[in-house]
């Protein structure tokens, strides 16, 4: 945590005058930008500054980076702050720490319910998230919480967005009839599982097919 503070203000040191000129926006797509291009450390210095404006998008960010080098007290921090300026990747951030128990005491319900939020904002990954823990009974839900329309709905949305697992479970479902809130459907079955294929880069077609021998 110590170290994370002093290489953020070294850094801020040496850009500051880039820095001092530019508004919240501005450090944030350069922030963006050096973060795509591999240069960590050089994200974090606008990223700060963006963020010690109020940036919540900057403030996510800047939250994932501390978080994945295990500086959890100080990621938690900013996307609490994220999160409530209702920024979706603040509250997936948020509510995946509190969920494990990173950087604050560990408490899964509430947890997902930051999950939940930025879910119902539309962020991919965590609509992902939560049709991940119907499908494996995590974050509290159980077994019985699968077989909901609640349920069926998020992994849907998942599939839609081409997560695997949910289109797995999507084709199982109407394959047989049970598993999730619906009844057998073979067109809808062969409808995900085609969805699969193409995923995986799978051809059906070529199943079986032996490859002509060279003369």
């Amino acid at each position: 945590m110590r170290f994370a503070r002093v290489l953020l203000f070294l850094s801020g040191v040496l850009l500051f005058s880039a820095s001092a000129i530019a508004g919240p926006e501005e450090d944030y797509q350069a922030g963006v930008k050096s973060y795509r291009d591999g240069d960590v450390v050089g994200a974090m210095v606008p990223l700060r500054a963006a963020s010690l404006a109020g940036h919540a998008k900057a403030q996510a960010l800047l939250g994932e980076i501390l978080d994945r080098t295990d500086f959890d007290e100080d990621a938690i921090v900013l996307f609490r702050k994220s999160a409530e300026q209702g920024e979706p990747d603040g509250m997936l951030g948020l509510g995946v720490m509190i969920s494990s128990g990173e950087g604050t005491k560990k408490d899964i319900l509430l947890g997902r319910d930051w999950i939940l939020k930025a879910a119902e904002k539309g962020q991919l990954l965590a609509i992902n998230v939560i049709a991940q823990a119907y499908l494996k009974g995590e974050l509290g839900y159980t077994e019985a919480d699968r077989t909901t329309p609640a349920a069926l709905n998020w992994i849907k949305l998942a599939a839609a967005s081409d997560y695997l697992p949910a289109i797995d479970a999507l084709a199982l479902a109407y394959a047989t009839g049970s598993g999730l809130a619906v009844s057998a459907d073979r067109a809808l079955a062969e409808q995900y599982q085609a969805q699969a294929n193409r995923i995986r880069n799978i051809d059906p077609a070529a199943k079986g097919k032996k490859k002509q021998r060279r003369m």
